[in-house]
């Protein structure tokens, strides 16, 4: 009888610790794609796009040209485009609050392939503030791709990669 209850004891373990050491998913993953323009050209031209508000409304956080590495964030994104671009996953408690302020910081890498092409990364950090009357809650939410994707036509990048 004994060993019939310790082995009925072990699946009810397993199945109650399992979900603690379970992988999970990761928050922030880069989109890539090759872009068939030298490294330097697609470094200048994302730079003027994260400068220019006339192309965007992203501040430029850094540029570092020896790392072929630029850092951009964007602020007061609305609702609507918020919407398109991340989801925020929240309590049951949260689902009533508000987004009251949205931000996102883009990393974007460039790796040379070949002297007339360019590897291009971009990662997406979406962070939003909910709140309902005085209670806030800072949300880390996951990207829906859309703003990577217009990033990487930025930087030349073909429709429908």
């Amino acid at each position: 009888m004994r060993l019939l209850a310790a082995s009925s004891v072990i699946p009810v373990l397993l199945f109650v610790f399992t979900p603690a050491f379970a992988i999970e998913t990761p928050r922030i993953v880069p989109q890539m794609h090759e872009v068939h323009r030298p490294r330097d050209e697609v470094f200048a031209s994302l730079k003027r796009y994260f400068t220019d508000s006339s192309l965007s409304n992203f501040r430029l956080v850094s540029a570092d040209e020896q790392t072929h590495t630029l850092v951009a964030r964007l602020t007061g994104i609305g609702d609507e485009t918020w919407n398109k671009w991340a989801y925020c996953e929240t309590g049951p408690v949260q689902m009533i609050y508000k987004l009251e302020d949205d931000a996102v910081t883009v990393t974007v890498k460039l790796q040379k392939p070949t002297p007339h092409s360019t590897f291009v990364s971009v990662a997406a950090d979406f962070q939003g503030t909910y709140g309902l009357g005085a209670n806030q809650n800072k949300v880390a939410c996951t990207s829906k791709f859309v703003l990577e994707d217009n990033i990487l036509a930025a930087a030349g990048a073909a429709p429908g990669k």
